[in-house]
């Protein structure tokens, strides 16, 4: 396989992969080890992304800055693939779970996705809403994700662990049908439920 194989090969496997909210036998390890072939080193995330996301870079602009491996939970915990409205979804909840999405700070974020972010990281206007809409539905979840030690629940089910933070599955399930009704184009908005 030629390098340039390779990579459509890697990229292909992210476009496909998705273990959706009605897989909640699966063990969050389970879920972790689906995604050993392609998932994301911190060196491989660009540096405008880690002064965002990563906690690491913290300087209190944002809220919800997690670890790519806690990050990669929360994926599986939402039941969303990979793709970009994925992550804005994953990105909102998670930052939603933290009670401290301030307008300015949606704002910021937003601003950033939109402006300072490379292709393939970038949020359109589709993307915002999903965003918006996984801030709403995180700040509905009792547990700050962005605190939480998902290491002591790999050997869990989702289901187990979804309960045990409250996040709420119908609401999510809600969200996703309104979602796939929204942007009957988008392959990620589709395959949600």
């Amino acid at each position: 396989m030629t390098p340039s194989e390779h990579i459509d090969h890697i990229e292909e496997l992210i476009n496909k992969w998705h273990v959706p909210l009605y897989q909640s036998q699966t063990t969050l390890m389970k879920g972790l080890e689906s995604m050993d072939e392609f998932k994301l080193e911190a060196k491989d995330v660009p540096l405008i992304i880690k002064l965002v996301e990563n906690p690491k870079y913290d300087i209190g602009l944002f809220a919800g800055n997690v670890s790519l491996h806690n990050h990669d939970c929360i994926h599986l915990l939402l039941g969303r693939g990979l793709r970009v409205k994925d992550e804005a979804f994953v990105i909102g909840y998670t930052m939603g779970s933290t009670k401290k999405m301030w307008r300015w700070r949606k704002n910021l974020y937003m601003f950033c996705a939109k402006y300072l972010f490379p292709d393939g990281y970038s949020f359109g206007e589709e993307e915002r809403f999903v965003f918006n809409m996984g801030v709403m539905a995180g700040v509905n979840c009792p547990t700050d994700l962005s605190k939480q030690d998902f290491k002591k629940l790999e050997n869990k089910k989702l289901k187990i662990i979804r309960e045990e933070l409250g996040l709420d599955k119908q609401l999510l399930k809600d969200i996703y049908r309104l979602e796939k009704k929204c942007f009957p184009d988008s392959k990620e908005s589709q395959r949600l439920l």
